[in-house]
């Protein structure tokens, strides 16, 4: 699992890949997946550059190695030997105070003037902000909420503090997977937060907060409690800002979280109302500036990110099954109800294929199998609730393959993730794809997202099931 992943999230800011296999399994049984560059923006040409005193912008997808001498970059100074991998989309500043020769493989280099980036601020900033306590980052998209954390997390754990960062951007999460709030506990400093392996993850199963605003916040609190022996905590934020529901979804993680430190990045204003809105409490607000040549991630490669890692996940995964009666459906009516026999096999006769009714109290739960027939019992649901004369609900199992799902143990706590293969009534058990240990799951969460065995996002919804 973390090979797979450490290859992966090396190379996934680098190129753009396909999929190669050849094991007649597929890919979930394969063990001999084969990447290939599907295509490249820049051929990855390797030269050596000698750099003299100044600031220089690095865009990736580009990784540099110190040759001699030195830079500050990223809130940490990178010496002979030292490598910085810059991700496909990001740019990176680097100061160079004496002469300094790097390899640079990919990418561009091109010199900075002082006034276009912010890099000595944030160096004040983030000397001043790394320190024992709780540190919250917010600001709208491509802001430098991401870069900045690492400013922080770097520059505290050259000062000999104990870290934990906890990235809570559902839809470009660095740390864990899509739909994920992540916590980890870096021990030394990074290059970008995607070198971090997750200690844990809270899903939520979206990839974004709106509409799951409740869940985002209770997994920061949670993981916040398992980081409570850490000097200092960094709590990184998605960039949804620009609207009043938004602005009350940060208000709340804020008012959640209770940082000592609320970081606003000043972007385009966006977030302004923030942070005078806690102006005058006990949390000290501090702006941070954005760089004035901060360029935007394009769509698409958010969306290539994020099928990057669900890829990652599925590379190792096997098909693996659980049976109904040990696990739960977290959230839902479906298979928590009471079995009733002679009620499906009535609704069963009426309908004209196999019906599964359960009872939850005045709620009636029917289920089938495949779409046609679930379409037949929404059609007659208002029909059939007057029959029974209770509130009804329809289930169809047929739409939850593919759907993103997180796993339980039975302490509530997220022990890992996976797709669903199949759902069989019959034989009473769940399939799904996953490369995490199964024993002892006994709960599972059905996220709002369906993904394809070869990582694509296929669409975004509701939870198939009642």
């Amino acid at each position: 699992m973390h090979t797979a992943r450490a290859v992966l999230r090396t190379l996934a800011p680098m190129l753009e890949f396909q999929v190669e296999c050849n094991c007649p399994l597929g890919l979930d049984s394969c063990t001999t997946l084969k990447l290939t560059a599907a295509r490249t923006r820049r051929a990855m040409i390797s030269a050596k550059k000698q750099m003299n005193a100044g600031l220089y912008r690095v865009e990736g997808p580009a990784k540099l190695r110190v040759e001699s001498g030195s830079f500050y970059a990223l809130g940490r100074v990178y010496g002979q030997g030292n490598e910085l991998v810059v991700p496909r989309g990001l740019v990176v500043c680097l100061k160079v105070e004496a002469p300094c020769v790097v390899e640079i493989t990919g990418g561009t280099m091109t010199e900075a003037k002082p006034e276009e980036e912010v890099v000595d601020q944030w160096k004040v900033l983030a000397e001043t902000l790394a320190e024992p306590g709780r540190i919250l980052v917010v600001g709208e998209t491509d802001s430098g909420k991401t870069t900045f954390s690492t400013f922080i997390l770097n520059t505290a754990l050259s000062k000999g503090l104990s870290v934990a960062l906890i990235d809570a951007d559902v839809g470009q999460n660095d740390v864990g997977w899509p739909g994920t709030v992540a916590l980890a506990c870096p021990s030394k400093p990074v290059s970008w937060l995607g070198e971090l392996e997750p200690t844990a993850i809270y899903f939520v199963g979206s990839n974004t907060p709106m509409g799951c605003e409740d869940a985002v916040i209770l997994g920061v609190v949670k993981l916040m409690r398992k980081a409570s022996g850490r000097d200092l905590v960094v709590v990184n934020t998605d960039g949804w800002i620009a609207d009043r529901r938004a602005l009350s979804f940060k208000a709340r993680l804020v008012e959640s979280v209770e940082p000592d430190t609320l970081v606003v990045m000043e972007g385009g204003g966006a977030s302004e109302a923030l942070a005078k809105m806690f102006e005058g409490t006990k949390i000290r607000v501090v702006r941070a500036p954005t760089p004035p040549a901060a360029k935007g991630k394009e769509r698409e490669l958010r969306k290539m990110r994020r099928e990057m890692s669900y890829l990652e996940l599925l590379s190792k995964a096997t098909v693996k099954q659980l049976k109904l009666r040990e696990v739960k459906l977290w959230g839902h009516y479906t298979f928590n109800g009471r079995y009733d026999p002679r009620l499906s096999a009535a609704l069963s006769a009426i309908m004209g294929f196999d019906v599964y009714a359960e009872e939850c109290g005045s709620i009636v739960v029917l289920i089938a199998n495949d779409d046609a027939a679930c379409r037949k019992l929404q059609e007659a649901r208002e029909q059939l609730a007057k029959l029974l004369n209770k509130e009804t609900y329809t289930s169809c199992l047929s739409v939850t393959k593919g759907a993103l799902v997180g796993l339980l143990d039975d302490r509530l706590e997220c022990v890992g993730i996976g797709v669903v293969e199949d759902v069989n009534i019959k034989d009473g058990v769940i399939k799904l794809r996953t490369p995490f240990n199964i024993e002892g799951v006994r709960a599972m969460v059905f996220g709002r997202l369906r993904v394809s065995k070869e990582g694509i996002e296929r669409e975004r919804g509701p939870p198939p099931i009642a």
